[in-house]
């Protein structure tokens, strides 16, 4: 049975809630986040450290290098057996000898007995002595390579056929050269383009692949061949392994960076737009300004740190955990 409602009657006060209960409920929330985040940061901070990629500054010397394949005309004299018989070189490949020496002795098969009454050939002037031969010593010569066409030149050069003299030998055949004494060489290069602040007389360093010896070439003409271009060059001094080849992979050095090599990706800039590069000590990251001498591919040479330094090579993460 309900009780009815009387307006008279005092009514029951009603609780008020205290809001102190909320504002610690808020804080510690707070709280907690704030733990959460600073520990979530020096985690993260330590993890970067952990991912930080450092390299050891060392200094040298980066070269620009354009590769080239050229042919080669020697000043040379094909030498020629007089007789069919058997060839007896006297002179080892390579060597150089006087005018008038005895190179080799052919043993004519018509000789009784057989291999009786050696016939020599003999230097024509002094020389350094080739036993291989490729059938375009009289085609190309120093003196007309330059006249001759980029297509025509590779025509020429298909149609080589080296050959080594040795054993039986047939009447009027070459069974060497004799490259006359410290004449340079004379090369050919076709380019897709010249190659920028190139000109005559200009003096180039030419390195060949491997040990990365090196020789001086002298540019004599730059020739403009329509859709070809191509340069040719003489080479003063030269050893043996440009003695027998009609073609050489050689690169030409175009410029030389010297300073401390660091590569590319270090590099980065400072909010007022300086270059340089993070680096690692004691646990503790420094911002160094560098000047840019030159860069060959992801290398770099630079000025302004010193060898053995630790450069991160990682800049942005380092730029995080410098914050």
């Amino acid at each position: 049975m309900k009780t009815a409602y009387d307006p008279a009657a005092p009514t029951r006060p009603r609780r008020r809630r205290r809001p102190g209960r909320f504002i610690f409920f808020f804080l510690g929330i707070v709280l907690v986040s704030l733990v959460a985040w600073l520990a979530g940061v020096n985690t993260a901070r330590a993890i970067g450290w952990r991912f930080l990629k450092v390299e050891p500054v060392d200094s040298g010397v980066l070269e620009d290098k354009l590769p080239l394949e050229v042919v080669i005309a020697r000043d040379e004299h094909l030498l020629i057996t007089p007789a069919t018989g058997t060839l007896k070189p006297v002179v080892a490949e390579g060597e150089r000898v006087p005018v008038g020496a005895t190179i080799a002795y052919v043993l004519p098969v018509a000789a009784t007995p057989e291999g009786q009454n050696p016939l020599a050939i003999k230097a024509p002037f002094p020389g350094q002595v080739s036993y291989h031969t490729d059938g375009l010593e009289k085609a190309l010569q120093p003196a007309g390579l330059g006249n001759t066409g980029y297509q025509e030149l590779k025509r020429l050069v298909d149609l080589a056929r080296p050959v080594t003299a040795q054993g039986q030998v047939k009447a009027g055949t070459a069974i060497g050269r004799l490259v006359k004494n410290f004449a340079p060489l004379t090369i050919y290069a076709p380019l897709a383009l010249l190659p920028p602040g190139w000109q005559e007389g200009q003096k180039i360093t030419l390195k060949l692949p491997g040990d990365g010896d090196a020789v001086r070439a002298a540019i004599t003409r730059l020739q403009d061949e329509g859709e070809q271009k191509a340069v040719l060059m003489t080479i003063p001094s030269w050893d043996e392994r440009w003695l027998t080849p009609r073609q050489l992979a050689v690169a030409a050095v175009l410029n030389r960076y010297q300073g401390c090599i660091i590569p590319a990706m270090a590099l980065t800039r400072d909010p007022a737009g300086a270059t340089g590069v993070y680096t690692m000590g004691a646990r503790r990251i420094k911002w160094q300004a560098v000047t840019i001498e030159g860069q060959v591919g992801e290398r770099v040479a630079v000025r302004g740190l010193e060898k053995g330094t630790e450069v991160i090579v990682n800049p942005r993460l380092a730029r995080w955990l410098q914050k």
